[in-house]
């Protein structure tokens, strides 16, 4: 099943006062380092574990953000290693589509659209396998 459309594709993502957004940037070429930007950016709690199940966990907690509305929106799509890549992009569709509208927090993850159909295709090859 393509989950693509769980992110929007954007060149400039919402702001608003109830809203926060996380700036990845260009560039982040291992997990190790897309890890320690998402924990600078979202300013994720000190318990965590830097790696992909604590990620899933604080992407569906949120509890210490005060605004409502929390993006992550990236300057481009990590150059991981597919494997890698798919895990991420696993972990970011999942936590999406668990915020419910009568939560008290929502998440949003953005990227350019020009990475779009590089995106999809990553997807595509996971549900093929």
């Amino acid at each position: 099943m393509d989950r693509s459309h769980l992110f929007r594709f954007e060149d400039a993502p919402e702001a608003g006062p109830d809203v926060y957004v996380a700036y990845l940037p260009t560039g982040i070429a291992s997990s190790s380092a897309l890890l320690e930007a998402l924990y600078v950016e979202l300013q994720l709690p000190g318990y965590f574990g830097f790696n992909w199940d604590a990620l899933s966990d604080c992407l569906r907690d949120l509890h210490w953000m005060k605004q409502r509305m929390v993006v992550l929106r990236h300057g481009d799509l990590p150059a991981l290693p597919e494997s890698e890549l798919r895990i991420y992009l696993d972990v970011l569709s999942e936590a999406v589509a668990s915020w419910g509208a009568e939560e008290e927090h929502s998440l949003a993850v953005s990227f350019p659209r020009d990475v779009r159909r590089n995106l999809e295709r990553v997807l595509c090859e996971q549900t093929l396998k």
